[in-house]
């Protein structure tokens, strides 16, 4: 079973990407990703494990944020578009905004059961979850606010 910490940690060394580590043992990074014109823009990913997830097996939870949820979503095509995800999921979840108060926020999600997890597979995941919330953001959130 791969160290996750670790894994991230030697991920993240090597892309230069910040990492960061909570309390609660929630880990985060900021995924780069390249644009045609060759700049910029980030994702960022929490990562942290739920014990018992997957039929009594422990779970690697990765999300990202795509953006708040309003009636003036395009859920129809926000769904179509989910699909650029081969690991991951589109949910919406309760959340809070900026300013602390409580909304609901599109994300893209994927929960692999841990044992299984190789370390190639955890690093394609990790990019998928940023991706695909980085695409979704793009085209129904008004852009990089995530």
């Amino acid at each position: 079973m791969i160290d996750l910490k670790e894994v991230l940690k030697e991920y993240a060394e090597a892309k230069k990407y910040k990492l960061k580590e909570l309390d609660d043992g929630k880990l985060g990074i900021d995924i780069a990703m390249k644009l045609q014109d060759g700049s910029f823009r980030y994702q960022f990913v929490w990562l942290w494990v739920v014990p018992g997830r997957g039929k009594g097996k422990d779970c690697v939870y990765f999300t990202s944020r795509a953006g708040t949820y309003t009636p003036n979503v395009n859920l129809y095509q926000l769904m179509k578009e989910s699909g650029y995800g081969v690991y991951s999921t589109v949910t919406i979840v309760p959340d809070k905004d900026k300013d602390g108060n409580p909304c609901e926020t599109v994300v893209v999600q994927a929960s692999p059961v841990h044992e299984f997890l190789t370390k190639e597979e955890f690093l394609y995941i990790l990019w998928e979850v940023a991706e695909v919330a980085d695409i979704l953001e793009e085209r129904h959130f008004g852009g990089d606010l995530n």
